[in-house]
């Protein structure tokens, strides 16, 4: 990895135009460009390349416990070529479908998605050929624009600084990385939001992101009176060892944490819903959010019968959405006890409508921001009166 960043910068910096042979290494190497994945985040890949200099990367996912469920297969790897060429690359998913857009960046920070015209599918949708130009130097290639987990960290810190939040470790992944959450407030209520159990779904991250700035960004009485009266929990990234593991929908552990919110069989979610409800404390939840991705915009909530006192709240953020969206979301209620979901053990332990907020994969970070903004404006105006 130093020695390709080392390569993105000698290139940026003006340096020589050719790469020696000895400078080319990764998972597949040859015509004078390498193909590798050693950062985070990156996808499960291995590649071969073809006498023509065409490229297949195999797209694997990672050993689960049971069946996947809304399988996603994420790719992501770096190319380094000694000239500029264009790269024809077929990602092998086998038995599975091609769900992401592919985006290129050529310094890992700003992402341009391909047109669909550069990217072609077969029958069964099990093979994506996408075609593209690189320049010499360094080229990434990703599912969507790269994200690891010291991402939604650092921007969560920023975020809120000097806003009084302070920053917990509340456990230790399966692989020993730190868990951080955020808190704030003190009042009499509480409420919750958390986004990344699910490793690629990164424009559910945007929605979180949209969420926070306006939850704590609002300035005006109505928004001081709801800061003054919530505890505010935020878990930004409850699945690091997934998300730097380039996993598809699991932890390291094999197991979708979102279906783990009842045996608890993972560290991540015994670490996470024990702070909750310890930061909780004897305070009412008026809402748990769990910000996700999927193939549409939709919210996924409790019964508006369901027994909890602040069911109420779920008319209201449906209003707020209705009007304030150019495309609102879909709403499916139901509620299964025993689906091991953060919205189910939300209705549950915590009494609280539990919701899962689904952003389409290909929704734009403005418009998911702006309906994170939403609910967090549906919050402040229902239970600031």
């Amino acid at each position: 990895m130093k020695r390709a960043i080392a390569i993105a910068a000698m290139f940026a910096l003006g340096g020589c135009s050719m790469l020696g042979p000895s400078a080319l290494s990764g998972i597949c190497t040859a015509h004078g460009f390498a193909i590798d994945i050693d950062f985070a985040a990156a996808g499960r890949h291995d590649c071969v390349i073809a006498p023509d200099g065409s490229v297949v990367v195999s797209v694997d996912h990672e050993p689960a416990l049971v069946e996947g469920i809304n399988p996603s297969p994420w790719f992501a790897f770096r190319v380094t070529s000694e000239t500029a060429r264009n790269l024809v690359t077929t990602l092998d998913y086998t038995d599975y479908t091609h769900r992401y857009r592919p985006f290129v960046s050529t310094d890992g920070a700003r992402w341009t998605v391909l047109p669909d015209s550069a990217v072609q599918l077969n029958e069964g949708k099990t093979r994506a050929r996408i075609s593209f130009d690189i320049k010499p130097g360094v080229t990434w290639v990703a599912g969507q624009p790269l994200s690891p987990a010291r991402d939604n960290l650092d921007w969560t810190r920023r975020a809120l600084m000097g806003a009084g939040f302070t920053e917990v470790e509340y456990g230790r992944s399966l692989e020993g990385r730190p868990l951080i959450g955020f808190v704030g407030g003190g009042g009499i209520d509480a409420v919750v939001a958390i986004t990344r159990q699910h490793p690629p779904e990164t424009t559910g991250q945007e929605a979180f992101r949209g969420f926070v700035e306006r939850l704590v960004g609002r300035s005006d009485t109505k928004a001081l009176t709801f800061r003054g009266r919530h505890r505010i929990i935020l878990a930004p990234m409850p699945n690091p060892d997934g998300v730097d593991g380039g996993h598809w929908r699991l932890n390291a552990g094999g197991m979708d944490l979102n279906r783990d919110w009842g045996g608890f069989t993972q560290p991540e979610t015994r670490a996470l819903s024990g702070w909750i409800r310890e930061q909780a404390g004897s305070r009412r939840v008026v809402s748990m959010m769990d910000f996700h991705s999927t193939d549409r915009t939709v919210i996924y909530a409790p019964p508006l019968d369901a027994p909890s006192p602040t069911i109420g709240f779920l008319p209201a953020l449906k209003e707020t959405f209705d009007r304030v969206l150019p495309a609102p979301p879909e709403w499916t209620y139901s509620h299964n006890p025993d689906g091991g979901t953060s919205k189910g053990w939300a209705l549950e332990v915590l009494k609280a409508p539990g919701i899962t907020v689904e952003l389409w994969d290909h929704i734009s970070p403005q418009e998911a921001r702006a309906l994170g903004a939403a609910a967090a404006d549906a919050l402040i105006e229902h239970f600031a009166k």
